[in-house]
């Protein structure tokens, strides 16, 4: 993920480059223009427009690289914070694990280690719910397994038909 974070950025910064250069050689050729005395027109509405074209692509494309996904990750984890439950085993962003024995509005009660020490947590804190990774792992072996069934029972299936058709003929 950081490897395609940093991609997205040289990719930015080269686009960005690229509308700063492609803005300078306007401002450059309308100053050779007013230099050499040629009737430098005001620009219109249109024109204007287009040229802050660049900037609202560089705007948009920025948005979509960095600021959005960045926005999706953090409401999912809002998500996984409000949903933990009592009996879950979660991480701490400072790399506790325990299982939590209480919940309240901000805040989260872990039981961690063999001597089963108590330790109250905020839930901004909590990493990941270890609990719920496990049973959307398991749900997805589920899945695929259910998958290569199907696949392979759909398969016996079109054997046993040929092997019908080819005796029946």
């Amino acid at each position: 993920m950081n490897r395609m974070l940093r991609n997205a950025c040289r990719t930015l910064a080269a686009l960005s480059g690229t509308v700063m250069s492609a803005a300078l050689l306007n401002l450059t050729a309308s100053a050779e223009e007013a230099a050499s005395g040629t009737a430098a027109q005001p620009a219109t509405g249109s024109q204007m427009l287009l040229g802050l074209l660049p900037f609202a692509i560089a705007l948009l494309v920025l948005y979509l690289i960095m600021i959005r996904p960045q926005q999706k990750r953090e409401k999912e984890a809002q998500k996984m914070r409000e949903n933990v439950r009592v009996g879950d085993e979660i991480c701490t962003a400072g790399g506790l694990v325990g299982i939590v024995i209480r919940v309240t509005d901000d805040t989260v009660v872990l039981e961690t280690g063999g001597e089963r020490s108590k330790i109250r947590v905020k839930k901004w804190a909590i990493h990941e719910n270890i609990t719920q990774m496990e049973e959307v792992q398991q749900a997805e072996r589920e899945r695929k397994a259910a998958r290569r069934g199907g696949i392979a029972t759909a398969a016996a299936d079109d054997g046993g038909s040929k092997k019908k058709k080819d005796s029946e003929e």
